[in-house]
């Protein structure tokens, strides 16, 4: 299933990249939540009435851009379209939305599951709920495909890598479908981000989101999973958890982890440092996430 952004959704979204602002920058000047902005964004809310003009003074937008806007918001559909599936399948969506209010908490839960891959909001590196099984890949490899994605959208000599400015400015131009969608956590629920399987969107919890944008820490550790889950197991399909008989190396919370981990404290910089501590504060990283990360790289004899 692929996430695709609405006539407007696309207009808003272009302006707002091309002036450089955040949807948490757009948000605060509009005194809205980062989840209400990208909810319309995405064409999940409706347009508000009064959206336009409010989005105007925000962006400080010319006659033009207003125009250009203005069509777009009109070409934006209210409804979503069913039409090109089967029609067994509109059945079923149809059935699902009479009966939704109706349908037990728990079966619920086992669909979310289903159709998101996510995580709880745990300790990177040490999770409890395993992931599931994708294509094994060694801790070497993973470091190595972290370092790349850091030569991609960074200067080598640069220590703290800019994970927002990355999936707020930059990711899009190198996959042009790509959507980076906020939601508050009555939709949410315990899970901090999820990858759509199968499509072209990162999501964060608004509170995650918010933090990683203020420089939080273990928000920032988080968007950097999300990173990886988008880069390396979108694409996943019928997934399974991994089991006592798998490998770790076919977790993709294991891998999420260790990419994460070297995204943020990359091996080319550990000469810079004399304890995971002053490495986490040039990192702009999670202290506990820094001491395992230390920990790893001294096993390997990096250190």
């Amino acid at each position: 299933m692929t996430t695709k952004l609405t006539p407007f959704g696309i207009a808003i979204r272009k302006l707002r990249l091309d002036k450089e602002m955040r949807l948490l920058d757009l948000a605060e000047r509009m005194h809205q939540s980062a989840a209400f902005i990208s909810a319309v964004e995405t064409g999940r809310k409706a347009i508000p009435d009064s959206y336009l003009r409010r989005v105007a003074t925000a962006m400080e937008l010319s006659a033009d851009e207003i125009r250009l806007l203005r069509r777009a918001a009109e070409q934006t559909r209210k409804e979503v379209r069913v039409d090109s599936l089967a029609s067994e399948q509109r059945e079923l969506v149809a059935a699902f939305a009479r009966k939704l209010d109706d349908v037990p908490e728990d079966v619920i839960e086992r669909l979310k599951k289903i159709v998101f891959e996510s995580q709880n909001p745990e300790v990177p590196f040490a999770r409890r709920r395993r992931g599931i099984v994708v294509q094994p890949i060694t801790t070497l490899r993973l470091r190595q495909f972290a370092e790349k994605v850091r030569d991609v959208f960074i200067d080598i000599s640069q220590v703290e890598f800019p994970i927002m400015n990355v999936l707020e400015f930059r990711l899009q131009k190198i996959f042009p479908d790509y959507v980076l969608d906020v939601q508050d956590a009555e939709v949410m629920g315990d899970d901090e981000g999820r990858v759509l399987a199968g499509s072209n969107t990162i999501i964060f919890r608004t509170d995650v989101y918010e933090g990683a944008c203020n420089g939080n820490r273990r928000d920032r550790f988080t968007a950097c999973h999300e990173l990886a889950h988008f880069l390396m197991h979108r694409d996943v399909k019928l997934a399974r958890a991994r089991d006592d008989n798998d490998k770790i190396y076919v977790d993709s919370e294991w891998q999420a982890d260790e990419f994460a981990g070297t995204l943020l404290m990359s091996p080319r910089h550990l000469h810079l440092f004399d304890s995971s501590d002053v490495a986490a504060d040039a990192c702009n990283m999670n202290p506990a996430a820094a001491r395992v990360m230390w920990s790893k790289y001294t096993r390997e004899g990096r250190i």
